[in-house]
């Protein structure tokens, strides 16, 4: 059978809209009736929310604007009353007279002609060159869906839908998608497209462009979906002109981003069959002959994976990947190892922090391919782990970026209690021109000469100081200043400093300079606040002209009251809130997140436990005792709430800061809690007890473990230093899930010979290395050290709310 023409496909899909549109009104209809008549339901208004919505966007999309106009409408006045608990005469009237207006519109497109076929023309030539790009689509208006995965054919791409974030994330067919459509609204939130968005981009590392698509034209979903790491912003109806420029300027002008592969083989016949096979499957290939060269190579190269043969003239390829495991530069990069011996594979061991593989020559291609692919899926995600358990990349270097904003919360939390002889300062640092240069001199070049900046501010930054790279040539510091200093003075000499090492791009002329902005630090702003605010500085700076500064004065706080009256005024609010630190295993998919309480004021203000605790109120049972109870309630019902795959994969570490006697009697509450959420599974909850606290009272921490165990709960048992006795509770105790070190021993590449005999003591006391997690990494050479003794659990840096965490996925 013929295949329809495109024109032809798109009148279909017309077709199929118009019939649904009156299902879609009596759906809008009954929900309204069901308000009206029956109860004022916050699920039945939500559900009508939606289906305005998706009108809104869909109705210009298939030649029928007054339906996206009246559709708006109806949304914008029920967005007014999602926040309300009923509505006026007045608003229901209103919202009458809009369903009235929008069954006009439905009933006058049920009767528009469907004799006009909708052209579209793409060249040959046009779409031979796009057949090569794969473009997902995620909506949940699956005629929406329909829709423009046509077009997208018709343009010559390759396009598949999907429902919503979570079925992407879940994909198992393994192919790398070129560009994402994605729809800000779903179902599980107005704008859980934007915070997917923000968790892909944070967890995964990944650079592939986003185009949001929304009916939402206010600037607080614009701003919030670029923040996420959208590239461009469009509202829907959908201009299809507009989107295809849009979709050219990302795919089409930007430059090459295939994996590259550098094979290292002295059978130069062999390296250029390998080359040709990989180049025919999209990759960027480098053969290399000498083995001596390989760490020059690798250095001008940057490779994604690395093939060694195993045995070449002069150097073994397992003595090469020992070498390239020592630079934290190159310790995520797999090693596939081939060779024409098979007792080679017996002397394979785990040299790469992403994982090897052997082969046997001749290769079998497809399976050598999949393992390719598999190879450098999995690296990416061990970086992106490593960032989330490690303070930097070296020792020398700057911080990772979650460790840099955990830290400059702690900061905004003691900055009101400091004392007043230090000024903090928030400052963002841009490359001007950014765009420019990318599109003059290329991705590659850009990339060098952000490495360049890494290394030259880190070096340049005194020791009360940090700053993290946010990638793309923007970096964030934060520096402090005796008071007494003039401020002015000091930023212009950081600003001179930053600048000084007169920057340029290699075989160009033009200077690269850098505008900065900065905003003073103290009580009155959050992170979020905060980051804002030094962007907006740093956007002024850029636009006022090249290397230009601009510092911004955060507001003063009203001096209503100081700040152990507020603590206590919000600890008798019982103003707590859970954030959530994962633990994560490097190899494996699990991940255990420990709740953490904070105490936040209405101005979103954090207040840290060493702040808060001491103003906790005495009762019968110490201080400590009603908190606990508050994040029993609060973790086991934050985990009851998840939905889909993370409700059965994710468990929820609760630490408890009641002494033993009362920690027995709050097992009482967590298991009349977890059966009234109904929690199923083993080790969905784990308790956490301090080392030393539970040596004060072995007996009663034995019979805690016990009751532990019978409620199907995990223990871990955390702040085990190198003391003797740590390791002696553990093997009385003879159950525990988890042991975590104190931060110190996990901060240093330099490990003692008494931190070796702990892991050793830890090991056996456990019969694993496994259950061992270390905290505080420094860097990655650090974590390298740990990952040799068989460490795969780390805990980082990583620390969000309660709904924001819950959904992470690595």
């Amino acid at each position: 059978m013929a295949e329809a023409s495109p024109g032809r496909k798109l009148q279909e899909l017309r077709s199929r809209y118009i019939a649904g549109l009156p299902d879609r009104m009596g759906e809008l209809r009954d929900s309204w009736n069901r308000l009206v008549h029956v109860s004022w339901n916050p699920k039945a208004l939500e559900f009508m929310h939606q289906g305005a919505h998706k009108l809104t966007g869909s109705g210009a999309t298939f030649q029928f604007p007054e339906i996206s106009n009246t559709a708006r409408i109806l949304e914008d006045q029920l967005q007014a009353l999602l926040a309300k608990s009923d509505a006026t005469s007045t608003e229901r009237q209103q919202i009458e007279n809009s369903l009235k207006a929008l069954e006009g519109a439905i009933e006058e497109a049920s009767r528009a002609s469907l004799n006009t076929e909708i052209a579209a023309f793409v060249s040959k030539a046009d779409v031979r060159k796009r057949q090569a790009y794969r473009i997902a689509v995620i909506e949940d208006d699956e005629s929406q869906a329909a829709h423009l995965k046509n077009w997208l054919e018709q343009q010559g791409y390759s396009a598949e839908t999907f429902k919503d974030p979570d079925t992407y994330s879940q994909r198992t067919d393994g192919h790398v998608y070129q560009l994402i459509l994605l729809d800000i609204s779903f179902p599980q939130g107005a704008l859980e497209g934007i915070g997917w968005l923000e968790r892909m981009k944070c967890q995964s590392g990944t650079n592939t462009p986003v185009i949001m698509m929304s009916a939402r034209s206010d600037m607080v979903a614009r701003m919030r979906a670029l923040r996420a790491g959208a590239n461009i912003y469009l509202t829907k109806p959908i201009d299809m002109g507009i989107l295809e420029k849009r979709i050219h300027q990302l795919l089409e002008s930007a430059p090459s981003a295939k994996p590259r592969v550098l094979w290292v083989d002295d059978d130069t016949d062999l390296l250029a069959y390998y080359n040709a096979m990989l180049s025919e499957e999209g990759y960027e290939v480098e053969g290399l002959s000498q083995p001596v060269r390989v760490l020059e190579r690798i250095g001008k190269f940057q490779p994604d994976v690395i093939v060694l043969d195993h045995d070449m003239p002069g150097c073994q390829g397992m003595e090469l990947a020992k070498v390239l495991r020592q630079d934290a530069n190159y310790m995520t990069i797999p090693i596939l190892f081939v060779s024409a011996s098979p007792k080679s594979r017996e002397l394979l061991e785990q040299h790469s922090i992403a994982g090897n593989d052997f082969f046997q020559k001749p290769l079998d291609n497809e399976l050598f391919l999949s393992s390719l692919h598999r190879h450098l899926t999995n690296a990416k995600l061990i970086a992106a782990r490593i960032n989330l358990v490690s303070q930097r990349k070296e020792s020398r270097s700057l911080q990772n970026h979650d460790y840099f904003l955990t830290e400059l919360v702690d900061l905004l939390a003691r900055v009101e209690s400091d004392q007043e002889d230090q000024i903090h300062y928030l400052i963002q640092a841009n490359v001007d021109r950014q765009a420019y240069l990318r599109a003059q001199h290329g991705a590659r070049a850009m990339a060098k000469l952000n490495a360049r900046m890494e290394k030259h501010f880190a070096e340049q930054l005194a020791a009360g100081d940090s700053g993290c790279a946010l990638g793309g040539g923007s970096f964030l510091f934060r520096i402090t200043t005796p008071a007494a200093d003039d401020g002015k003075t000091c930023l212009e000499h950081f600003h001179h400093t930053l600048n000084n090492a007169a920057w340029a791009l290699e075989n160009a002329p033009d200077p690269v300079t850098l505008s900065l902005g900065a905003l003073t630090l103290n009580h009155t702003v959050d992170e979020d606040k905060a980051l804002i605010e030094v962007e907006k500085a740093c956007h002024k700076a850029m636009q006022s002209g090249s290397n230009s500064l601009v510092w911004q004065q955060a507001p003063e706080r009203s001096p209503e009251s100081k700040l152990d009256d507020r603590i206590k005024e919000l600890v008798a609010e019982q103003a707590f809130k859970l954030y959530y630190q994962p633990i994560v295993n490097m190899e494996t998919d699990h991940t255990v997140f420990e709740a953490q309480v904070r105490l936040v004021g209405d101005d979103n203000a954090v207040y840290l436990p060493w702040q808060f605790l001491p103003c906790l109120p005495q009762s019968d049972r110490g201080p400590f005792y009603e908190l606990d109870r508050w994040v029993i309630q609060q973790a086991v019902n934050s985990l009851a709430l998840l939905e889909g795959k993370a409700s059965a994969s994710h468990s929820v570490c609760i630490k408890l800061s009641s002494p033993m006697v009362d920690v027995e009697r709050l097992l009482t509450l967590l298991s009349t809690t977890m059966r009234s959420a109904r929690i199923r599974g083993e080790r969905r909850i784990y308790l956490a007890l301090s080392c030393p606290t539970v040596l004060k009272d072995v007996p009663k921490a034995k019979k805690i473990v016990n009751l532990v165990r019978e409620m199907g709960c995990g223990l871990i048992i955390e702040h085990v230093d190198t003391a003797a006795a740590s390791a002696e509770l553990l093997k009385e105790l003879n159950s525990v899930d988890f042991v975590k070190l104190v931060p110190t021993l996990g901060a240093s590449a330099q490990q003692t010979p008494v931190l070796e005999d702990l892991l050793h003591q830890l090991k056996v006391a456990l019969n694993s290395s496994q259950k061992i997690v270390v905290t505080g990494v420094e860097d990655a050479k650090a974590l390298s050290w740990f990952w040799e003794r068989g460490i795969r659990n780390f805990q980082g840096y990583f620390i969000q709310e309660p709904k924001g965490a819950m959904s992470y996925e690595l």
